[in-house]
C-alpha cells in the first residue's frame, strides 16, 4: 500500500468548497467519485456539473471560475505527487466527501474487439483473476452509448481491482495497468471506453467530419438524409443507430 499523504490535493479541495459553499447545488460526474485515481504531475481539471451562479466569480489563489455562459465550476490542480488513498471535499449548497482517493497514472483504454475482450474469456485467466486484488489498481468502464453530441457525463464507477471487479475488465486493460503499476511503484487508474466493431469514424468530431469531403459526403450526409426520412415517416426505428428505450447497448 501506498501511505504518502496529499496534502496539496486537500489544500485546493478547500478552495472549491470555499468559493462553491455559498453559490448554489454543485454535481460532479461521474468521473469524480470514490475510488478515483487523478494524474500525477500534471495540470488535473476538476469540473462541478452546473450551477446556479448567476455572476462570475474568481478566486485568485485557486484559479477557479464559473462564467456566466456555462456556469460551472473549474479547478485545476498541479504539482500533485504519486500516493493515498485521501479524502477529497467540495461544497455548495450541498456537500461531496470523495474517499479512497489516489494520485498515479490515469490511462484511457479505447479500442474494437482486441480491447473489450474480457479477461474471463482470455486464456488462462482464472489465477489471475484469483490473485488480481490490488487496491493501487482502479477500474472505469464506461457504459456503451450512442450521441450525436460530445456528453457531459458517463454511466460509470471507479472500482478497486478485485476478483469481483475485474473478470469483465478489458484483458489487454488488466494486464497493461498490472505491469505498469508494479514496474512504477504508482497507483494506477484504467479507463474502458472500448467498442467492438466500432469504426474509427464514430469516435471522431462533427468538425473534424466535416472538414473531410469524403467522410462529410459519406458518413454525415447519408445520417442526415437517413433521419430526414425517418422523420417524414414518422418511423423512428429507421433511424441510424436508433435504439427502443431501456435497451442495453450491444
Amino acid at each position: 500500500m501506498i501511505s504518502k499523504k496529499l496534502p496539496q490535493l486537500v489544500a485546493y479541495a478547500a478552495f472549491v468548497a470555499l468559493v462553491c459553499n455559498a453559490r448554489a447545488d454543485v454535481r460532479l460526474p461521474a468521473l469524480f467519485a470514490d475510488n478515483m485515481v487523478l494524474q500525477q504531475e500534471m495540470s488535473v481539471p476538476i469540473w462541478v456539473g452546473r450551477t446556479k451562479a448567476k455572476k462570475s466569480q474568481y478566486v485568485s489563489a485557486a484559479k477557479l471560475r464559473a462564467p456566466n455562459q456555462t456556469r460551472k465550476w473549474l479547478v485545476h490542480l498541479t504539482g500533485l505527487k504519486a500516493g493515498g488513498p485521501d479524502g477529497l471535499r467540495i461544497e455548495g449548497k450541498n456537500k461531496f466527501e470523495l474517499k479512497n482517493v489516489l494520485v498515479g497514472e490515469v490511462w484511457v483504454c479505447s479500442g474494437q474487439s482486441n480491447m473489450e475482450w474480457p479477461l474471463d474469456k482470455s486464456y488462462e485467466s482464472a489465477s489471475d483473476i484469483a490473485a488480481c486484488a490490488n487496491s493501487n489498481l482502479r477500474l472505469f468502464l464506461v457504459a456503451k452509448a450512442k450521441a450525436d453530441v460530445p456528453l457531459e457525463d458517463v454511466k460509470a464507477q471507479w472500482k478497486e481491482c478485485n476478483p469481483q471487479t475485474v473478470p469483465g475488465f478489458s484483458a489487454v486493460a488488466f494486464y497493461f495497468g498490472r505491469e505498469l503499476q508494479k514496474s512504477r511503484k504508482v497507483p494506477v487508474g484504467l479507463i474502458g471506453t472500448y467498442w467492438g466493431g466500432s469504426p474509427a469514424e464514430v469516435w471522431m468530431s462533427k468538425r473534424t467530419l466535416e472538414s473531410n469531403p469524403e467522410y462529410k459526403r459519406d458518413i454525415l450526409d447519408s445520417y442526415a438524409e437517413a433521419a430526414r426520412k425517418a422523420g417524414e415517416s414518422g418511423d423512428k426505428k429507421k433511424m441510424p443507430g436508433w435504439k427502443p428505450p431501456n435497451c442495453t447497448m450491444a
